[in-house]
């Protein structure tokens, strides 16, 4: 036996030697904080721009538009009013997280592919990623009266060549499973641009699917192009169109579908790679909400950017500056968009009122679907839309009186219980503030903006 053991020993060294080497690399949690350069960037999120040769009048629009919130008729005029006040402002790249269109019709592609071409125009870089209306989109038509009718739409070969100026060509490493790809807009700071959505699940005759997840290859290739990021020192932020941390309380208990699958997972792989800062869109909230990882001291914030054709007409300006300790901060300040030509200073009244008709309008739907008696719903109605209208401009305030149940029938009142942690939860601002902030990104600190 004792003549047995050096070659016993000598096994268990070649496969030890063998399965560290085909070890998963992962990140140590004590990597330092990358080095941040100094830059200046800007976020836009949900143009859902449409074009108005489609259609703007007749029944069959009509009875989109009351499933909707978005200012479609109008999205031509308030983007273009966006895109020449962004064009000014001094930044080194913009990024535009996802749902570029209304639903993903190839002639509303080409029309925000010029907007964005303003901004290329100014000096600016720009990199999109799609959202879930953006790709092999099943309800890409044209409203004639009463009726709709099917226009061509574009699959993910055809969103990489309309937007090959803004992003896709200046990629230095991209997913062969998904829309994803990585830039250095900025020497020293990578920019992973992630394709979250579920377009090749698409069916025809079906409504195309809200939620987002990340393949397994494509998860692979996010650690992989992290790692590589890591060895060169280089600094990471991500954009993605879905959320990766619920921005209210059951957030994922009622519309899991606007976070992204695995949201967990997906949080602490992007914070074990010292990834900070997430953008993300979809849900057209002005929401940044923050998450410490489970047994670590990694901390990541999601900065959910709101749809620039949904009150409040948002979009984010990013600075990185060095502090005197030696870290950097992130300021994140938010501007809106007030007025357009035609309607002038009153737009932003408008814009908040659209959207706040739109709610009840969609609430009184349910309502119905609840067999709630049509009298009733206006006692209720204007109360839910008040939440939502505040969830969407960020900084919300939570009122003494969540839901004011006066002059309720005891089916109105079920009812409404059933949804009070919804509209709570709107209500609900969680740390920390939503449109000015500085975030230390070396220690996770931090502090309300002016």
């Amino acid at each position: 036996m004792k003549k047995q053991i050096p070659w016993i020993f000598l096994l268990f060294s070649i496969v030890f030697m063998i399965a560290f080497s085909n070890a998963k690399p992962s990140a140590s949690p004590t990597e330092p904080v990358p080095d941040y350069p100094n830059t200046r960037f800007i976020v836009i999120s949900d143009l859902h721009f449409y074009d108005s040769s489609l259609g703007v009048e007749g029944k069959a629009f009509q009875d989109y538009l009351n499933r909707d919130r978005k200012m479609l008729v109008l999205s031509d005029e308030i983007i273009g009013v966006a895109m020449e006040k962004i064009a000014m402002e001094k930044a080194d790249f913009v990024l535009v997280a996802g749902d570029l269109t209304k639903d993903g019709e190839q002639i509303c592609h080409l029309g925000i592919a010029r907007h964005l071409q303003t901004l290329k125009n100014s000096g600016k870089q720009v990199f999109v990623v799609p959202g879930n209306h953006d790709v092999n989109n099943t309800e890409s038509v044209r409203f004639v009266g009463d009726t709709t009718e099917p226009v061509p739409n574009i699959d993910p070969a055809g969103f990489k060549k309309i937007y090959h100026e803004l992003g896709y060509g200046e990629a230095i490493a991209q997913d062969p499973d998904s829309l994803s790809y990585v830039v250095e807009p900025v020497q020293g700071l990578r920019v992973l641009a992630l394709d979250s959505n579920r377009y090749k699940e698409n069916r025809a005759g079906h409504h195309p699917i809200t939620g987002g997840a990340f393949s397994k290859k494509t998860l692979a290739w996010i650690e992989t192009q992290l790692l590589a990021a890591q060895k060169e020192k280089k600094a990471v932020i991500v954009f993605q169109h879905h959320g990766i941390i619920e921005h209210y309380p059951d957030n994922e208990k009622f519309y899991d579908q606007y976070l992204v699958a695995d949201r967990e997972m997906v949080a602490a792989l992007f914070a074990r790679y010292n990834v900070r800062l997430v953008f993300t869109g979809h849900f057209h909230a002005q929401d940044i909400t923050e998450k410490k990882i489970k047994n670590t001291d990694q901390l990541i914030f999601d900065i959910e950017t709101g749809s620039m054709v949904t009150a409040p007409c948002p979009y984010r300006m990013i600075e990185f500056a060095k502090n005197e300790g030696g870290s950097t901060s992130a300021f994140v300040s938010s501007q809106f968009i007030m007025n357009i030509p035609s309607l002038g200073d009153g737009f932003a009244d408008y814009a908040v009122n659209y959207v706040f008709e739109g709610t009840k309008t969609l609430v009184n739907t349910s309502l119905t679907k609840y067999r709630v008696s049509k009298k009733q719903h206006s006692l209720i109605n204007a109360q839910v839309a008040q939440a939502y209208t505040a969830h969407l401009g960020g900084d919300e305030k939570k009122p003494e009186t969540i839901i004011d149940t006066e002059g309720f029938g005891l089916w109105l009142k079920f009812v409404s219980w059933i949804q009070k942690d919804l509209v709570r939860g709107w209500y609900t601002d969680l740390a920390p503030p939503d449109n000015n902030i500085i975030i230390n990104l070396g220690n996770g600190r931090v502090q309300a903006g002016e």
